[in-house]
């Protein structure tokens, strides 16, 4: 177990729900018993609940080889089934992509399935600052955009990136991170009645530490950081 707010009976049962959720809905666009009007929206389910998948394995204790091979499914559910409806990408997705782009380092994902999640941003015309830091340490030819879709949520990635100060973080995941992603749709999940909970994690952090080789033993207990993906070599 990776983290203490939920038992790993809870996180069985639903890694469980969900990949019969996923082998329905998949059986169902197979089959073409899925109607018309909502393909797309079975397509965004199949992929958000891979990516909950993911990362409740993570949250439960799961060996991180078995998580990789199931990311890697997740991705191709994004590169089929992700497209952001409109030019104003909002802050649940953008938090979605920065997940599947940070995960994708962390877990030291090959470059054919990283370039698929780069791809789905760039057809979707997504141009963000810490997208492109990140895309960049695995494409340095990368061009990074100064434009950032959500500045004040991603401020201390930044900051990081600029100061490189550990400390800055850690200070950071102990008292804000938490409390700024208040409108999500994730926040307080472990108090929903229902089991909607995967896992609170700062998987940008971690990519971002990765990429700079920075010290981060003083965030190993952290709650939030995924200290054991930050150290993973495929």
């Amino acid at each position: 177990m990776r983290t203490n707010i939920k038992d790993i009976e809870y996180f069985k049962n639903y890694i469980e729900l969900n990949k019969d959720d996923i082998k329905f809905y998949v059986e169902g666009l197979e089959d073409g018993t899925t109607p018309k009007d909502r393909i797309w929206a079975v397509k965004r389910q199949i992929f958000t609940t891979s990516l909950h998948t993911v990362i409740a394995m993570y949250s439960s204790g799961c060996l991180i080889d078995e998580i990789q091979n199931e990311f890697n499914n997740t991705i191709k559910h994004l590169a089929g089934d992700w497209e952001n409806s409109n030019s104003n990408i909002s802050l649940d997705d953008y938090i979605l992509m920065l997940w599947m782009l940070s995960l994708a380092i962390l877990l030291d994902i090959d470059d054919e399935n990283f370039e698929r999640i780069v791809k789905v941003l760039d057809t979707n015309k997504q141009e963000d600052y810490i997208f492109d830091i990140l895309i960049a340490h695995k494409f340095k030819s990368r061009k990074i955009n100064q434009n950032e879709l959500y500045p004040k949520a991603f401020e201390f990635l930044k900051e990081l990136f600029a100061t490189k100060d550990i400390q800055s973080l850690k200070e950071y995941l102990d008292k804000n991170w938490y409390k700024k992603f208040t409108s999500t749709y994730w926040y307080d999940n472990d108090k929903n009645k229902n089991e909607i909970f995967f896992g609170y994690w700062s998987f940008e952090s971690g990519a971002l530490v990765k990429i700079l080789g920075l010290d981060d033993s003083i965030l190993k207990d952290q709650q939030y950081y995924p200290y054991d993906l930050v150290h993973f070599k495929n």
